[in-house]
């Protein structure tokens, strides 16, 4: 088995991912929101890239039954329903309903990894789940680091290393990692002792404070909530 981690969705660049699953991070917040979202009965969450894209499919899938949700610069964009905080997407509100979701980071990293055989959405919320798929699954797999403004986000180069260590546990270390996985593993150990302040001082974790959602923080450090395994299929995201 060969794991291999991207810092960022630009190095996946020319490569053919026909034969990998491919799991995507951006836990601060999109793939934690995804999660979340699913967990509490969404039927679906469909990832665009634009606010127009996002508007358009909203409208041709007919608003009933359709919840619009997104961000720009961490807050909610004008006019849509949520924003992309795990936190509202509660069973009450989300249970049932299909989610149109367009983030700066996380939502164009999974469109961009939409090639690969599979496409997974993993965070710290299901963890776990993700690791005991990838054991399952036994292919190559590439850890994709959304990254911010396609730049190394430590937030996500943290978890990949968690999600790394977890699948090492499984199977006794027996595969081959990739140079950024190595390094992946050696940030967790130095920084995941202490998720939530780690998260503070980055870029994001700094811009969610001043946006006045530093409680997105550290529910998104809470490991192994779900046994949610997310899944792109058909440009949908399903569990």
């Amino acid at each position: 088995m060969k794991i291999e981690v991207a810092f960022t969705p630009a190095e996946l660049a020319g490569i053919d991912l026909g034969d990998r699953v491919v799991v995507v991070l951006d836990v601060l917040r999109a793939t934690s929101t995804i999660v979340e979202a699913l967990a509490n009965g969404a039927r679906a969450v469909s990832p665009v890239s634009t606010v127009d894209e996002a508007v358009r499919l909203a409208e041709a899938l007919g608003r009933e039954g359709v919840l619009l949700a997104g961000e720009r610069r961490s807050l909610r964009i004008d006019g849509f329903d949520m924003g992309n905080s795990p936190l509202e997407f509660t069973r009450e509100r989300v249970s049932g309903k299909q989610i149109v979701l367009t983030t700066t980071n996380g939502t164009v990293a999974i469109l961009a990894s939409a090639t690969a055989r599979r496409v997974l959405i993993a965070s710290y919320l299901n963890l776990g789940a993700v690791a005991e798929e990838l054991v399952h699954d036994g292919g190559p797999a590439s850890i994709v680091c959304s990254g911010r403004e396609r730049r190394f986000a430590l937030e996500d180069a943290l978890c990949a290393g968690a999600l790394v260590r977890r699948v090492s546990e499984r199977t006794n270390g027996a595969f081959e990692l990739n140079d950024a996985a190595r390094a992946a593993v050696d940030l967790f150990a130095a920084y995941g002792a202490d998720l939530a302040g780690a998260f503070a001082r980055t870029a994001a974790g700094r811009q969610l404070i001043d946006a006045g959602l530093e409680a997105d923080l550290e529910y998104c450090t809470r490991t192994d909530v779900h046994a949610v395994v997310p899944e792109l299929r058909d440009r949908q995201i399903i569990s």
